[in-house]
């Protein structure tokens, strides 16, 4: 692997516009039968035009195939009785051919994780679900305005925006052009620990500014990063306090730091993010200030009206903190800042509430400011607008909840309604499938006892966005009328898409005898390699390549498309991009099934066996019935394949999800390496302006669209040379006081 060469993501997404292929359909660019939804037809009777029958598949292993119980941070195939013979469960080929139909069809999502806490029969009306949180990098600091909430107003809140002196002062800008923009809220350091000399004892410093204290101080403006070390910009540091009794100092700030201005009596609040019993470093070790908020202008604090949802996702916020600090290993616990410390003693206190201090993104391109998202600390998580349940919601995609919601997949697999409605019956509580997987034969398995210790295979996290959206064409979604990166808070917005996972198959490991490297290689972090076997699973046994697999599905009143749709992803050829196969179409396409797919395992060459396809109509099986000459199931006709034309085929190659598809079936053949973003290359793509928050330019980069033109185009994270002293956040080139 080259950290910051050329490649291809590991991980990716197949668009899932529902709403444009149903339109597709309506306007017969597509099948009907295939993109509309409606209800399953009963299994009471063989229709007379609808084909029953079964088909014989052969599945051989391409890249090893890890599967079976994980117990102890092991996992070992499963035998038959014999101890000898591979054992599958029929589930396990049944869900690989159901995803590539789900896929193929653009159905719905047949299993969702995000369900609403509403009472039952009440989700699809509310989807009220909590959103995702991320954490913001230290650029975005620059651009929270400081907030205290001061009072209700009928669903949500009343806040003050304390600017500092942002409003009536540009940012400095020194003697050689650089400007150092402001921060908001003064630096109160919070013990002898700090770039200021504590000049009062540690316990009188913590009584005379406790937390959400109304004080007045005098405050100096120092520079950071001046003398060529460190991000460039400009913060109040609090040097005295003022009380009935007079004027105390607190810090002395030594001549190592450049002070540019001061101020005399502020007024303000004492913001403290660590818990009473903590101090700053407590949280983390290069923290070593607390706050405080004022406002200088004329009118002061500006008063501001927070919506029901903002307050919500700030909820959603502290409740991740509260799930990340219980995930903590015992030997590296973090501790909580004080509005995790709060929650977790009691749950109610996770809402925002009056008197509450906090940190708001604001919208100020109005004549009033808006306040966008509330988070209970400068550097930390924020939450994203929407939940990736109320997306598929708008999308379509979320599990079928009534009958005639039932998607293509949903109807020749089944499915079961997850929130039924009270008194639901039939088809709206679940709907058995038309298709059943027989017992896999596993005596053609290859079994290897090599012990392999594997990747961390951690779980998705659906929070880091990129690889999990699209736009509503299905493509990347980027800012409005510009082709540049969202800002990270402009993810899971509405209008954007889910998209299904993808692991594009690694053609440089397919069918070679050897484990690949990268299913086995340690994660590197700082260019180190981390070996931490508390989250790394042992391949005790697994499955050799070369290995085939044999079952037979059975199928019954299907239509023509229904069953066209089934042979095509059971036909590898079509498995294939257009641009790579040949005239002979003697290239293949994969499934996937087993562990670690994105790491190269699991991959499966699945295709209908030389004279598997057996499929008779339901008039001539009402006809063998009515003379008692047959049965299904018995004596069923050979039919070939190739009479089984998707309707609109041509049309369907083209469309987005299928190109999607077939590229992460067939995979990249320019040798370029498949992996994930290194933690490196994942750091540098996350800069960002700090008073904008857009990516800096380059950056921002998510998986690249699978379909297209581009579609394979490697990645490429561009590593910044090492320049001390260069400006981080450009742009606010304003003149301050000099």
């Amino acid at each position: 692997m080259v950290e910051f060469g050329d490649f291809h993501s590991a991980v990716n997404r197949i668009p899932m516009p529902r709403e444009k292929a149903a339109g597709l359909a309506d306007r017969g660019v597509l099948s009907k039968d295939l993109f509309k939804d409606r209800a399953s037809r009963g299994h009471d009777r063989l229709e007379p035009d609808r084909w029953s029958g079964s088909i014989d598949l052969e599945m051989t292993v391409r890249t090893p195939l890890v599967f079976g119980e994980q117990k102890d941070l092991a996992v070992t195939v499963p035998l038959e009785e014999d101890g000898k013979t591979l054992r599958v469960p029929p589930t396990m080929v049944k869900g690989m051919i159901s995803r590539a139909y789900e896929t193929l069809t653009c159905s719905r999502f047949r299993v969702f994780g995000d369900i609403p806490d509403a009472p039952q029969g009440n989700r699809r009306r509310k989807a009220d679900t909590k959103p995702l949180t991320y954490r913001g990098d230290a650029a975005s600091a620059l651009g929270l305005v400081p907030i205290r909430i001061c009072g209700e107003e009928d669903d949500g809140l009343v806040g003050e925006l304390f600017y500092g002196d942002t409003l009536v002062t540009n940012d400095y800008r020194d003697d050689r052009g650089r400007t150092y923009p402001t921060m908001r809220a003064a630096s109160l350091q919070g013990g002898p620990v700090g770039p200021a000399n504590l000049l009062v004892s540690a316990q009188r410093l913590t009584k005379m500014t406790p937390h959400g204290a109304h004080i007045r101080c005098h405050l100096s403006l120092c520079l950071h990063g001046d003398r060529g070390k460190g991000a460039r910009y400009a913060y109040w540091q609090v040097t005295h306090i003022i009380t009935d009794a007079g004027e105390t100092p607190l810090f002395d700030i030594p001549d190592s730091v450049t002070v540019v201005d001061e101020l005399d009596d502020v007024q303000g609040y004492v913001c403290r993010t660590a818990p009473d019993d903590m101090r700053p470093n407590h949280l983390f070790p290069r923290k070593h200030d607390e706050r405080f908020f004022f406002d200088v202008s004329r009118q002061g604090p500006k008063k501001v009206t927070i919506e029901s949802d903002v307050c919500k996702a700030y909820a959603a916020v502290v409740r991740s903190y509260v799930y990340q600090r219980k995930q903590d290993p015992p030997r590296k616990r973090h501790e909580p800042n004080r509005a995790t410390r709060a929650a977790q003693k009691d749950a109610s206190a996770a809402k925002l509430k009056v008197k509450d201090l906090a940190f708001a993104v604001v919208d100020d391109s109005g004549p009033e400011p808006v306040v966008l998202e509330v988070v209970p600390a400068m550097i930390g998580r924020h939450a994203y607008s929407a939940s990736p349940y109320r997306l598929a919601l708008e999308q379509g995609a979320v599990p079928v909840s009534t009958a005639e919601e039932a998607s293509a997949a949903d109807r020749l697999f089944g499915y079961v309604v997850p929130d039924p409605v009270p008194q639901a019956a039939r088809g709206d509580v679940a709907a058995r499938g038309r298709i059943t997987v027989g017992k896999v034969d596993g005596s053609g398995a290859r079994i290897s006892r090599d012990r392999k210790t594997l990747t961390p295979l951690l779980e998705p996290k659906p929070g880091s966005a990129r690889r999990f959206l699209t736009g509503g064409d299905g493509g990347t979604p980027s800012s409005k009328g510009s082709t540049n990166a969202l800002k990270r808070s402009e993810y899971f917005s509405p209008g954007q898409l889910l998209g299904a996972a993808a692991y594009p198959v690694h053609r440089s490991v397919l069918d070679s005898r050897k484990f690949p490297k990268q299913a086995t290689a340690p994660a590197v972090m700082n260019g180190r390699e981390q070996h931490n076997a508390d989250v790394q699973l042992t391949a005790k046994s697994w499955v050799e390549v070369g290995s085939v697999l044999r079952c037979t599905v059975s199928f019954t009143n299907l239509s023509h498309d229904e069953l066209a749709a089934l042979i095509w992803v059971l036909t590898p050829e079509n498995l294939v991009p257009e641009s790579e196969q040949d005239s002979d179409r003697s290239k293949c396409g994969y499934l996937r099934m087993g562990l670690a797919k994105p790491f190269g395992l699991g991959v499966m060459e699945v295709r209908i066996a030389r004279g598997g396809l057996r499929a008779r109509r339901g008039a001539d099986l009402s006809d063998s019935y009515a003379t008692l000459s047959g049965c299904l199931g018995l004596d069923d006709p050979v039919a070939e394949p190739s009479d089984f034309t998707l309707s609109h085929s041509s049309n369907l190659n083209k469309t987005p999800w299928v190109e999607a598809m077939q590229r992460a079936a067939y995979g990249y053949a320019d040798g370029i390496e498949v992996r994930h973003m290194t933690l490196n290359e994942n750091k540098e793509n996350n800069q960002t302006n700090g008073r904008t928050g857009e990516p800096h330019p380059g950056k921002g980069i998510g998986p690249r669209d699978m379909f297209g033109p581009h579609s394979t185009k490697p990645l490429h994270i561009d590593k910044r040379p090492q320049s001390h002293g260069r400006p981080p956040y450009p742009g606010s080139i304003r003149g301050r006081r000099r």
